[in-house]
């Protein structure tokens, strides 16, 4: 699939528009000046790839999304590099209100809500056909909800601006009427988008499900949740990938299983993920950047996987180094993810898209839902065996003659870590089990109650009098 470079924050192919690269890189969005945004279509067209790019919380490709995800949990951890004091403020819980990763993160997302909320006050006054300007503002609808649903997982209450011209300084929205909005905006724009689009990659009506199921899973609305993943799957477009270990290659991008990416690229500097650079052990005989930085897995985790699993073959246990010498990486919690490997990668940047949400994450939320109402059931375990049964043929099926519910939650969220190790949601999940804290502590790591949300930058405190720290920070 050819990719857009859109200059603006480094956001592909993801965007609604149908204008070359080539138009879009001789004219920087900050060489525009405000006029010109927001009175013609090429404008308020860079102004709405600026949010797709704001979206992305982008350093070093989603990897700043992946820590504030995977960071505090029980799979990975990071050490070395420039990285190494920023990683281990998030992994050791003893980050505060100027942690700029978590700085970075929020302001990127409101970044995002303030360019939606511009094309949308100015979008009327432009010239496109209805129909471009109908999925425009489908689109633009969707980014914000989106962005909002990030903050709300990250930060909790935060003010809902939905105008260009907000009041200076806006208080936080109580959660119920934030989670009533994003519910009631996800499902508006679902009903607006197309099952299908004409190009890869741009927002689509399975898209906009498949965040509101998980939207339901995470706030614990189970009837919700259970219904919308039966939507998705309704639509008949999605699937399983048939092979795990080749579903995550650039060759293959576009497949049927994910339902919702953030596309990258290795065409332009800086637009692609980073993930195997900071993922390489020294020596390791692989050509480009090999960072000091290292990402790394527990020991824990590595060996829960079933043998027969095929989903552990994406982590690296031993190697040769260059110089010839075998290299034990398990025993030392030092195992390495290599889900999203890309061996054309120019410098750092890799063309692996990121998966925001794949099919098995609906069926594994139905199934998870399912539980929640009734208990055991043979759907919950049909749903469960379908994902294993991709991940090895020689793996045990489950019987729901072998769980209480409480067996079967428990099942459920070690299926989520063998299948979504590396995607940015443990975090999420490990919160809806009741176990972040826990297992943290666990882990001897300084966890306190608070930890479930992250602090408001202290830039923004200082900006904003009417904005109420998170409690304990």
């Amino acid at each position: 699939m050819k990719k857009i470079n859109l200059y603006i924050a480094g956001l592909l192919l993801m965007s609604t528009l149908n204008s070359c690269e080539e138009q879009l890189a001789e004219e920087p969005f900050d060489q525009l000046i405000p006029d010109n945004i927001l009175n013609n279509e090429v404008g308020l067209e860079s102004l709405l790839n600026s949010a797709y790019g704001n979206m992305q919380v982008h350093r070093f490709g989603l990897i700043q999304w992946h820590y504030l995800e995977e960071g505090p949990s029980d799979l990975f951890f990071e050490t070395g590099g420039g990285q190494g004091r920023n990683a281990a403020f998030i992994q050791d819980f003893t980050f505060d209100a100027e942690h700029p990763w978590i700085g970075g993160a929020y302001d990127g997302l409101w970044n995002a809500i303030r360019d939606v909320n511009l094309f949308l006050d100015n979008v009327e006054g432009v010239t496109f056909t209805q129909t471009e300007k109908d999925m425009r503002i489908a689109e633009a609808r969707f980014i914000r909800v989106f962005n909002y649903y990030l903050l709300n997982k990250w930060f909790g209450e935060v003010p809902l601006i939905l105008s260009s011209t907000p009041e200076l300084y806006p208080t936080k929205t109580p959660a119920s009427e934030m989670n009533q909005f994003i519910e009631d905006e996800l499902r508006a724009v679902a009903d607006m988008l197309p099952v299908i689009q004409a190009e890869e990659n741009r927002i689509t009506k399975g898209a906009a499900l498949a965040v509101l199921t998980k939207f339901f899973l995470n706030s614990k609305q189970w009837q919700k949740c259970m219904d919308t993943a039966d939507e998705v799957i309704g639509l008949g477009v999605y699937g399983l990938y048939p092979n795990y270990e080749g579903m995550f290659a650039p060759e293959n991008e576009g497949n049927s299983e994910f339902i919702f990416v953030m596309p990258q690229t290795r065409d332009a500097s800086g637009m692609g993920t980073e993930w195997l650079s900071l993922s390489l052990p020294p020596a390791y005989p692989e050509d480009g950047p090999n960072f000091a930085a290292q990402f790394r897995y527990y020991d824990a985790f590595v060996n829960s996987f079933d043998p027969d699993d095929s989903r552990k073959n994406l982590i690296l246990t031993s190697y040769v180094s260059n110089d010839g010498q075998q290299v034990e990486l398990l025993g030392n919690d030092n195992s390495r993810s290599f889900k999203f490997r890309d061996p054309g990668r120019i410098g750092a940047d890799q063309e692996n898209d990121f998966p925001v949400v794949r099919y098995a994450d609906i069926l594994l939320s139905k199934a998870e839902a399912l539980n929640e109402l009734q208990g055991p059931n043979q759907e919950s375990i049909d749903l469960i065996n379908q994902i294993r049964q991709r991940a090895g043929q020689n793996m045990e099926l489950l019987q729901p003659g072998a769980f209480d519910q409480v067996g079967l939650r428990d099942q459920i969220l070690d299926e989520r870590a063998w299948e979504f190790y590396s995607e940015a949601k443990r975090r999420s999940d490990l919160l809806r089990h009741g176990k972040f804290i826990e297992q943290a502590l666990d882990r001897d790591k300084d966890a306190k109650p608070y930890h479930v949300l992250y602090p408001f930058p202290q830039s923004e405190i200082n900006a904003n009098e009417n904005l109420v720290q998170n409690e304990g920070y």
